[in-house]
This record gives C-alpha cells, sequence and structure tokens, in this order.
C-alpha cells in the first residue's frame, strides 16, 4: 500500500519495522510508571532513539542515529543544561509522575501515537531521498527542520481516531503494563544494542500488544489518517524549505 499525497507516492514501512515502532513506544509510554528519577526519561529516550535508528537500517542508511539527534532528543532537554535539568527534575518529579499516572488512560495511547508518527515521519523522509547524510551540519538541520513540522502537525492535527485504534489494541492484552515494564528494566536500561535487540523480538505480552496495535492501524479510517499526516508533513517542510 502507498500514501496518497501530491508528492512521489512511497512504499508503506514493512510489517517488520512497525511492530518494532510499536513496541519502542509501549516502553516509551510505560516509563510514566518507572518510579526513579533520570531512569524514566533515560529509557523514554532510548526507546525513541531506537525507533530512528532501526528506521535508518530499514531503509540503508550507514550513519549513526546521534546524527539524528533533533528527530528523538526532547526539545527541552537539548535546550537546559543538565545542571538545571537535574535540580527541576528531583524537585518536581513526585508531581509530574503523580501527574502522569493518573492521566495514563488518555496519555498511554497518546505516548504511543505520537511515536508510531515519528517512525513514519522518519520513514517517509528517508526513502523520498532526504535525510541522506553524511552526518554533519546539514543533516543535523535537515533533523531539526523533520522534528518541528512533526511538532506542528501532531499539534495541529485531531489524532483521536488513531488514539482510539492504539487504545483499542491494547485493550485486547493482558497484563500488559507489568510486562512492558519488566521488558524495559531488562532490555532499554543497559545499552543501545541491547534496546535495538529487543525492539526486533518483544517478549510475551510486548509483542501481542505491538501485533494488536499494528492490526488496529490497520483500519480504513486510521489509514486515511495516516495518509492526511504524511500530506501535512510534505506541506509544512515545503513551505520551511521554501522559505
Amino acid at each position: 500500500m502507498t500514501t496518497d499525497t501530491n508528492t512521489s507516492p512511497v512504499p508503506e514501512p514493512s510489517t517488520g519495522l512497525v511492530r518494532e515502532w510499536t513496541a519502542c513506544a509501549l516502553v516509551r509510554a510505560a516509563t510514566r510508571f518507572l518510579p526513579v528519577p533520570f531512569l524514566d526519561d533515560a529509557v523514554a529516550e532510548r526507546a525513541t532513539r531506537t525507533v530512528v535508528s532501526r528506521t535508518l537500517r530499514a531503509q540503508g542508511r550507514s550513519y549513526a542515529a546521534p546524527a539524528l539527534e533533533p528527530l528523538y532528543r526532547d526539545e527541552g532537554a537539548r535546550r537546559r543544561g543538565f545542571a538545571a535539568r537535574a535540580v527541576r527534575k528531583v524537585l518536581f518529579f513526585p508531581v509530574r509522575k503523580y501527574t502522569k499516572v493518573i492521566t495514563a488512560v488518555h496519555g498511554v495511547p497518546n505516548d504511543v501515537a505520537r511515536v508510531l508518527l515519528l517512525g513514519r515521519a522518519t520513514h517517509r523522509r528517508l526513502a523520498l531521498g532526504e535525510l541522506a547524510g553524511p552526518a554533519g551540519d546539514q543533516l543535523t538541520q535537515e533533523a531539526t527542520e523533520v522534528r518541528a513540522a512533526y511538532e506542528k502537525v501532531v499539534d495541529e492535527m485531531d489524532l483521536r481516531l488513531l488514539r482510539g485504534a492504539v487504545s483499542d489494541g491494547l485493550g485486547q492484552v493482558k497484563d500488559l503494563t507489568g510486562s512492558v515494564l519488566s521488558f524495559a528494566r531488562r532490555r532499554f536500561t543497559r545499552s543501545s544494542e541491547d534496546a535495538e535487540a529487543a525492539a526486533q523480538a518483544p517478549e510475551g505480552a510486548v509483542a501481542e500488544g505491538a501485533e494488536q496495535v499494528q492490526q488496529a492501524l490497520d483500519r480504513p479510517e486510521v489509514v486515511r489518517l495516516l495518509e492526511e499526516f504524511d500530506r501535512r508533513m510534505d506541506e509544512r517542510l515545503a513551505r520551511v524549505r521554501a522559505a
């Protein structure tokens, strides 16, 4: 299946790649429940970085994921120094964590949806020959533009259909939260290599959750929403680059 936009059609990401994205998205969402300051943010970033890294490999790019750091690192984390972030993290961690837990019913599907859309945006840019490398200032600038466009488009779109589909898929799996937390602690707290291997071979309920979400993404109404996301990303980036 190909997207229906005003630009050249791009093949859909493979089933295997989308499952890898989904496993990482589940890990990122589960960091809401990790009760350790700094570890939650580190695991969340590693999960998102793994989405970018696996997409690079799927598209045959040879440079490493850090060349596209703006795509996967939180903008606030990039702007603030470590000391400032550390103080804020320790002071506000209980409040932030409590808020994330009590909003998890809606927040988890949203977290998963956002990671899936980031994977899709990265896949499309690479498939169109963008982000070609080599690593350097130009590539970093391109990645910054893609991330800014992604944030703008995600903020503007009504993603309730996507979040609902994700929620429906996750609701089919028993004991998912505990399984994902265990998976995250064992496989996403060590090294990037271990996280990549884990994304390629999720276990138990994590694999089942990824399968259920992927099936939900095949709904016609969700496919149309994803095509609209592609179209808006293309238009946003075209305007930025024409300026």
